[in-house]
């Protein structure tokens, strides 16, 4: 199976031009972060505004890449056990050169380039320890460039969201959708039109898809309410204001450390949280809207948890790469 494309986004701005958003926009996204395909009728009259008003806002959202409506996939639902995340040295080739390359292996959802002891970081998604084993010990080590790889392996994914997205960022290859004996063919063909346009009519997914109206509204009650995806709205990193954001390393003192999961679960900074084994018993990224505010959350806030013994922050420089439609729908 070859891998699939992140889907599309339409660019109509320059990186670096700051979108415009308003109350109406953020209240709008918020509710269909909760609901992706909650009806423009019902957004209006919960926003107290005109359908048309409604239309004209998605449409302009979306054409300016500030908010896409996409299905999120479970990653264990669909086959991959294993999550890693590997902290690169780079030398005797540039660092963004390393990571571009990186980008290109379906396998490596996201890529990093940071600060601190570790060049880059990119996370890994694997089916078994084959798998596993091969794309890390093969072809992300085998990328010119690569001086030294050490892996924090998640034995258990406690959140990892997906409501921030960089949606300008470039066409790359995600790993394709496993088999699975909770999913088939016409599940996959399904998620695939979603996540290139999740507020899609049902008739015209059934059209595309070859199949029923009932059929495609049955498919996709049944996903959901399994956990397998969800539908919702993700927001452009730049135009909704998260300006920095950062791995955190977080090593606990003996036999606390549910105590200190249940206290990171609990704040609202930590996009991405696992129990890991390697350097560290947890891995977080934290997302703040800028240095001080994410410097003052992990060393304010992630620092003070009864139970922290220390922790090691690699800041985000760059942001080359971001699946941004896998996630752990725990």
């Amino acid at each position: 199976m070859s891998a699939r494309r992140a889907p599309k986004t339409r660019n109509t701005r320059p990186a670096t031009e700051r979108p415009s958003i308003d109350d109406l926009d953020r209240a709008l996204v918020e509710r269909l972060r909760r609901d992706g395909r909650e009806s423009n009728r019902s957004l209006a009259a919960a926003l107290g505004v005109n359908e048309a008003t409604i239309a004209n806002r998605l449409r302009r959202l979306e054409a300016g890449s500030i908010m896409r409506v996409v299905a999120l996939t479970d990653m264990e639902a669909f086959g991959y056990g294993f999550l890693v995340f590997v902290k690169l040295r780079v030398g005797s080739r540039s660092i963004m050169a390393v990571g571009e390359e990186l980008s290109r292996l379906p396998e490596v959802i996201s890529v990093t380039v940071s600060t601190g002891r570790y060049d880059v970081i990119a996370t890994v998604l694997a089916r078994d320890r084959e798998h596993l084993g091969r794309v890390v010990g093969v072809d992300v080590a085998g990328v010119q460039g690569v001086e030294a790889a050490r892996c924090e392996l998640a034995i258990d994914v406690l959140r990892f969201e997906s409501m921030w997205a960089l949606l300008q960022a470039p066409d790359l290859p995600t790993e394709p959708f496993s088999a699975s004996d909770v999913v088939d063919e016409l599940d996959h063909r399904i998620i695939e039109l979603l996540q290139r346009d999740a507020r899609s009519s049902n008739r015209r997914i059934a059209d595309e898809a070859g199949v029923s109206e009932g059929t495609i509204r049955a498919r996709i009650r049944r996903m959901e309410d399994e956990r397998l995806i969800r539908i919702q709205a993700v927001s452009d990193v730049v135009a909704f204001g998260v300006g920095a954001h950062a791995y955190v390393g977080v090593q606990v003192a003996g036999g606390k450390v549910p105590a200190v999961g249940d206290r990171l679960l609990r704040s609202s900074d930590v996009a991405v949280l696992a129990r890991t084994i390697g350097e560290f018993d947890f891995v977080a990224v934290i997302t703040a809207p800028d240095r001080d505010a994410l410097v003052t959350a992990i060393l304010g806030e992630i620092s003070g948890i009864p139970g922290v013994r220390h922790t090691e922050t690699f800041e985000s420089w760059r942001t080359l790469k971001h699946a941004y439609t896998w996630a752990r729908l725990v």
